[in-house]
């Protein structure tokens, strides 16, 4: 809802204070400040008068109009069509700055052009043209709403064109803010100031309501009434309604309704309006409405003939009032909201989005309050008469007053504060609350205002109160306790998996989650273990899903199909979830995967680059850490059979890494696949300091003829088990293969005391090479 200071002040005096410390107040105090726009024209436009209008001889779509501005008459080419004589515009002269028809440029001035072979010294402008929100397709008619118009001015002179626009979310609750009165009387609240209400007024006409209307109810009925007649001879808009009203998406095309809605929008009561026939024997007998429930139990209001004329805070039937003099029945009306929802769910009827979105969220029941200010609306913008006097239907139930009884005490609790009993008193009475004491003064029977629908409970009305004695006003007092460690092996277990599934994502790899269930088909395919069949689920949510996914692999790799075949050329996903046994014991895995291009095409690689065995256990190294390869006993069967490894850390196996079986790549449609299957998660240890040499390193590299059968896991066990002294660290660094096999691994010394000499050197890679020679036949290639 977008709310306006310069409405706000018409029921309170908000002169004195800042709109700054305003919308502070309103956050304060639970109306939640979304944005504060300024209102505010642009200087060197001003208030024109079209002394003449004529056809532009060259231009079927433009008009030559001549401009009154008080000192000067400009000539104005203008193409609204709704642009006519003796109307009042809002002229841009030149040098003007209005706002940029684009994001691209903040404004544009106005300049002196000629159109069409016609000069123009300005601009008539349209409302979204000053940066206002839209009220027509043409041209903004200014009226006497914003003021005295007075030839010349500069719009920004008034005080309606230099304001702010609030726009504040309310809770669902909160159903009596919707209107300005409703903010009003929060502000009032907050800083105990009086709000200014119209009163009843008697406009001149000596006809009695009597004359124009007989009501009758023939049921007992929940709903609140109360009816005005007026004589309508002629009605105009009023520029600061519509500009209000399309804030808030209220406008409407005729002006009769868009006096209702800025008269609802003023003061949340809810209206309606059904014209009374104009003919001569129709006109001398009054006008019968009759109140009744309809076939579905909703209250509703008829004519005569049994017509239903209005669902009471739901929907208006009656037709739109188009053509004048017309006399009018003006119906304020107040539904119980809760009421009114409980009949809504159970009956879908037609609705008014506007009407039933504000009765089910509680409109204003101080009906005869903003029937006043329809009426003083109307006077104002229309020639009409106003019948004297109102009829009023009211049938609350007894008992229906809502009294609620609470001590002092309860609100000191509550808060955690000893707060005194006159200043609870005094803040209630400022939310008009009716506060009525026990003899003995320790109890408190408050009655909230018939507008807080919402207020039910103590617990209600200490809400109420701390919204306005302000929760910082209250010092926060130390939770006195102990507190047990909350650091859990499961919370280390989670942190663990977190960090790990962090390092996957800072190395571009996508974070997956899929069902915990798969098809048993499926798992047999891809020679995944299966449940026992007396372990399986009973009752699959479908064909698909019927049983528990024994592995990550397969439900990746489904989706990575799926990504393939939407033209994703670089797939890269990784998932920690949950797997179960045959036994069905579950347990945590990570499965990671990768397929397709491993860089996209860029310079140096036009032709990008493509995943390799060794490229991406180089990224799974990233993400659970270092370990070394063990050529696998036995494949998997959704591996392939030569590009198979076991995962080793600490000497245990953790897990498999592989290239996808060549079939399951076909079957898939996909390329250069390969996925890495931990069954135990590492646990990401802590870096931690430790001692280093202050010594340089000694890099030698040596090539070694052997048999290629053996596995590098063993040559890298045969040198560590023979200790040799200041070897820091060995891995393999490249393989020749012509007529015999070779292998180049490099060795790394990192002596402690001294450095190293060359004979001291020497001597460690003989016996390197005596080690390798001994143990597997190895000779150093000359």
């Amino acid at each position: 809802m977008v709310v306006s200071s310069y409405f706000l002040s018409y029921f309170l005096d908000i002169e004195s204070i800042g709109i700054a410390r305003l919308c502070e107040t309103l956050n304060d105090i639970g109306i939640e400040v979304e944005q504060l726009h300024r209102l505010q024209i642009s200087k060197r436009v001003v208030v024109g008068k079209v002394l003449e209008k004529s056809p532009h001889p060259n231009a079927d779509k433009l008009n030559v109009c001549q401009v009154d501005i008080g000192s000067e008459t400009l000539q104005i080419v203008c193409g609204a069509k709704n642009v006519a004589k003796d109307q009042y515009v809002a002229l841009a002269l030149e040098g003007a700055k209005l706002p940029g028809k684009s994001s691209e440029e903040a404004f544009f001035v106005i300049k002196k052009s000629t159109l069409r072979g016609v000069d123009s010294c300005g601009m008539i402008c349209s409302a979204s043209e000053l940066g206002l929100s839209a009220i027509n397709d043409g041209i903004m008619v200014l009226d006497s709403s914003i003021g005295e118009l007075i030839l010349g001015k500069e719009l920004s002179d008034y005080s309606f064109f230099n304001q702010y626009l609030i726009e504040v979310s309310l809770t669902p609750n909160r159903g009596d803010c919707l209107c300005v009165l409703g903010i009003a009387r929060e502000l009032a609240s907050a800083y105990n100031l009086p709000v200014k209400t119209p009163k009843e007024k008697e406009y001149g006409i000596a006809l009695g309501i009597g004359r124009a209307l007989n009501l009758s109810v023939e049921c007992q009925i929940k709903s609140q009434l109360l009816y005005k007649v007026a004589q309508i001879d002629s009605i105009e808009n009023a520029l600061h309604e519509q500009i209000m009203l399309a804030y808030n998406g209220l406008l409407s095309n005729n002006a009769l309704e868009n006096h209702k809605r800025f008269s609802m929008y003023m003061s949340g009561v809810m209206f309606d309006i059904y014209p009374i026939a104009s003919t001569a024997e129709d006109s001398q007998n009054p006008t019968a409405l009759k109140v009744r429930k309809d076939e579905a139990g909703f209250e509703c209001v008829f004519n005569a003939q049994g017509e239903k004329l209005c669902v009471i805070g739901v929907k208006n039937y009656a037709p739109l009032v188009e053509s004048y003099p017309a006399v009018v029945i003006i119906q304020a009306s107040f539904a119980p909201p809760e009421m009114l929802a409980q009949a809504l769910f159970k009956h879908k009827i037609e609705q008014d989005p506007i009407t039933t979105y504000r009765s089910v969220r509680g409109s204003n029941t101080e009906l005869l309050m903003g029937i006043s200010l329809f009426c003083e609306v109307l006077n104002h913008f229309a020639t009409c008469s106003i019948y004297s006097g109102y009829q009023e239907l009211e049938m609350v139930q007894e008992g229906e007053v809502r009294l609620i009884t609470m001590d002092f005490h309860t609100i000191a609790k509550a808060i955690g504060k000893d707060v005194q009993k006159e200043e609870i008193a005094q803040i209630l009475k400022q939310l008009n609350f009716h506060i009525e004491a026990s003899g003995d003064g320790a109890f408190l029977h408050i009655t909230p205002p018939s507008y807080r629908h919402d207020i039910r409970s103590p617990q209600d009305i200490t809400e109420e109160f701390l919204r306005i004695y302000g929760i910082k006003n209250i010092q926060p007092i130390p939770y006195a306790s102990t507190q047990k460690p909350n650091i859990t092996p499961t919370l280390l277990r989670y942190q663990n998996f977190r960090d790990i599934a962090k390092r996957a994502l800072s190395l571009g790899f996508y974070e997956t989650i899929h069902y915990v269930f798969y098809q048993r088909s499926k798992l047999l395919e891809w020679g995944c273990e299966v449940l026992d069949s007396t372990l399986e689920l009973k009752n699959p949510i479908t064909s698909e899903l019927d049983t528990l996914r024994t592995s990550l692999i397969p439900g990746l790799f489904d989706s990575a199909c799926r990504n393939h075949n939407l033209g994703y050329k670089s797939i890269k996903m990784f998932e920690i979830g949950s797997v179960y046994s045959a036994k069905r014991e579950e347990h945590k895995e990570l499965g990671i995967i990768v397929s397709g291009m491993k860089t996209k095409e860029a310079f140096p690689h036009p032709k990008g680059e493509r995943w390799d065995f060794y490229s991406f256990a180089q990224a799974v190294s990233g993400i659970i850490g270092g370990f070394s390869l063990v050529q696998t006993a036995t494949p998997p069967k959704s591996a392939h059979p030569y590009i198979c490894a076991d995962i080793m850390q600490e000497g245990k196996c953790i897990g498999t890494i592989a290239k996808l079986h060549p079939s399951f790549e076909k079957q898939l449609e996909l390329q250069d696949a390969f996925y890495a299957q931990i069954h135990t998660i590492p646990a990401l240890s802590v870096s931690q300091a430790s001692a280093q040499a202050k010594l340089h390193a000694n890099v030698r590299d040596i090539t070694i003829l052997i048999d290629k059968n053996i596995p590098f896991s063993q040559i890298q066990r045969c040198i560590e088990s023979s200790a040799i002294e200041n070897l820091h660290t060995l891995y393999p660094l490249d393989i020749y293969e012509d007529s015999q096999f070779a292998l180049t691994i490099r060795l790394v010394f990192m002596p402690e005391e001294k450095s190293l000499t060359e004979e001291e050197l020497g001597s460690r890679i003989q016996k390197t090479l005596a080690c390798l020679e001994q143990q597997f036949g190895a000779k150093l290639k000359i």
